[in-house]
């Protein structure tokens, strides 16, 4: 039986499959300067970790291995630095370049000679890793490895100067140019990358040679604090010179310019997700306000929607047969729902909680946040209500009592301060474009999906665990598949009154019979829905019925000018102020509660 591949490993494209990402000019016009540039020089792809940098050497080595034109050399600086001090490190790479170098070398003598001055130095490589083990000096012994000595890197980059230009004019294999590649800098320890780049550069100036260094600038950045202290507005140029005298093409990953709906369209078809492509402008809009356009970040995003479709697929097929709940929302809609909330579990996890508790957002206000913050936005009071305030008056980002609250709450957060602009108009987009027709029951229809978004969401403890007990009842799910599963579950959970259970089950019959194209959804309470809208409730109380009652939550009609019943013997109101306090948390939804105390009640 053949089963569709499902998850995405997180590897570099390997230069020679489709470019979904679309960067394939970028690729094209930097192997064209490897061709025609002078040499030595020494190109620098920047770019953060997972930014698609060794993708992007892949396929420039794809471009180039055409034909038979380019010695090309790929180095592993991570592999070569592992268990090693730098100076060791920076033997094995040399090592390895002088392998491929030599691989087809025909001068036995002059190949034996260029060994044993690599063996040499490897030899005093690892006497200085000794000594620095032991506390010894081992800036003393690396200037042997960058003196004049036979056994030194300046007498092997001057061997590596001649085997290039032999290399090159050898009428058997006349190769143009070399080209060396070190990947993986940025994966080092920030200050041995910047040591290795150091006693690199050594031997970077070697006519005929074309090295490309994948490197973020930040790890460089990191490592130099040891020497010239935090970066600041005046020590910023003795950074740069540093990476300027080893780098003369700069080259930033172009990540702004990604093709990131088409390339997440084509992952989204490949784990099944959906079968047809969905807008690109709007999957963009999505990734950039949340995760934004890593590669790497943007496949673990696949991987947890792969794992969410994979439980939405075991659970459809064990359903009990019968009366099926729909989904409140389907199709498009649904998929690009799910799709927005697993973005911002990963982006903006302390949001994804306060949602995940309180799924109506456009329900916060001041008292949301001070319960998240404790004012300690308000440390600096002065300073904060002016910036909210211009907040307010820079747009519509911030107008409204959520969008305040939100921004209360990403204050005290540096990263989540410079991005609240973009986590409210996330918010505001699945409000106004994907929900627009729940208005009325936006909370209800994030409830539905944020259910299933749990599995993935990586916390320090285990609250979401306890609040989705507390929720379900003795650890069933929170969203069940039908109206009898529900009950069987509350009864469990809240004990059971056979007053209540006439009651109940007498309107569930009286819904299937009077509405038979209504839709339910039984999470904690049963609600019923007509055209998406929700029109009726109800908050089981079992064991506490005869003395509290239970709730029932119903619309107000135009025919009755929108007034509420005056039954005997049934308290009523409107607000959610009266419900909280009456019989729990059914929401309030332009309409009113009743409280039920009797079959009785209920019947008239």
């Amino acid at each position: 039986m053949n089963h569709q591949a499902i998850g995405i490993v997180d590897e570099p494209n390997p230069g020679n499959k489709p470019d979904k990402l679309d960067i394939g000019r970028y690729a094209t016009a930097l192997s064209e300067f490897i061709q025609r540039t002078d040499t030595p020089i020494t190109i620098g792809i920047q770019g953060e970790w997972g930014s698609g940098k060794t993708s992007l050497l892949n396929s420039i080595w794809n471009k180039l291995d055409q034909g038979n034109e380019y010695k090309q050399i790929w180095i592993n600086s991570w592999e070569n630095s592992l268990l090693c001090t730098p100076e060791e490190a920076l033997m094995k790479i040399i090592s390895e370049i002088l392998d491929n170098m030599l691989d087809s070398d025909i001068d036995i003598n002059r190949k034996e000679k260029i060994k044993n001055a690599a063996t040499g130095l490897m030899k005093g490589a690892l006497r200085i890793g000794a000594t620095a083990a032991l506390g010894a000096k081992a800036g003393q012994v690396t200037e042997e490895l960058l003196g004049t000595e036979e056994n030194s890197i300046k007498e092997l980059r001057h061997q590596l100067v001649d085997l290039s230009a032999e290399v090159r004019g050898r009428a058997t294999n006349p190769y143009q140019k070399i080209v060396v590649y070190v990947d993986d800098l940025d994966r080092i320890e920030p200050r041995d990358a910047v040591r290795i780049l150091e006693l690199l550069k050594n031997i970077f100036n070697v006519p005929g040679c074309v090295f490309v260094l994948a490197i973020d600038y930040q790890v460089v950045i990191k490592g130099l604090e040891g020497k010239f202290g935090k970066r600041t507005t005046e020590n910023e140029w003795e950074f740069r010179a540093f990476f300027d005298k080893i780098i003369q093409l700069p080259f930033m990953m172009p990540m702004g310019q990604y093709n990131i709906g088409m390339y997440v369209n084509d992952l989204l078809k490949r784990i099944g997700f959906v079968d047809h492509e969905i807008e690109d402008s709007v999957i963009k809009n999505i990734i950039l306000r949340s995760i934004g356009g890593n590669p790497r970040s943007v496949k673990r995003l696949i991987n947890s929607l792969a794992l969410i479709t994979l439980f939405e697929g075991v659970e459809d097929g064990s359903a009990d047969e019968g009366e099926s709940e729909e989904a409140l929302t389907t199709g498009d809609t649904r998929k690009l729902l799910l799709f927005s909330l697993v973005c911002l579990q990963i982006a903006y996890p302390e949001i994804y909680d306060l949602l995940d508790t309180k799924n109506d957002f456009t329900e916060w206000n001041d008292a949301t946040a001070f319960e998240v913050t404790q004012r300690k936005e308000e440390a600096e009071k002065e300073q904060f209500e002016r910036n909210l305030q211009d907040a307010i008056d820079s747009g519509p980002d911030f107008d409204e009592d959520w969008e305040q609250c939100l921004y209360r709450i990403c204050y005290s957060n540096l990263r989540y301060r410079n991005r609240v602009t973009e986590i409210s108009r996330l918010l505001s987009f699945i409000k106004d474009d994907l929900l627009q027709e729940f208005e009325e029951n936006l909370g209800d229809a994030i409830s539905d999906v944020l259910e299933e978004t749990t599995v993935t969401s990586v916390n320090t403890s285990d609250e979401p665990q306890k609040k989705q007990l507390e929720r379900t009842g003795k650890g069933k799910r929170l969203k069940l598949e039908n109206f009898e599963m529900w009950l069987r579950v509350r009864k469990e959970a809240n004990g059971s009154s056979e007053e209540e259970l006439k009651l109940v089950n007498d309107l569930h019959e009286a819904i299937k019979k009077d509405f038979p194209a209504a839709t339910h959804a039984c999470h904690r309470d049963w609600s019923v829905f007509l055209n998406k809208r929700r029109f009726f409730s109800y908050f089981y109380n079992g064991k506490n019925f005869d003395k509290k009652g239970s709730g029932m939550g119903l619309t107000l009609h135009h025919c009755t000018d929108y007034r509420m019943p005056n039954i005997q013997g049934v308290e009523s109101g409107r607000g959610r102020n009266f419900q909280r306090e009456k019989y729990g948390s059914v929401k309030y939804h332009a309409g009113y509660a009743l409280v039920l105390k009797s079959f009785e009640a209920y019947e008239n």
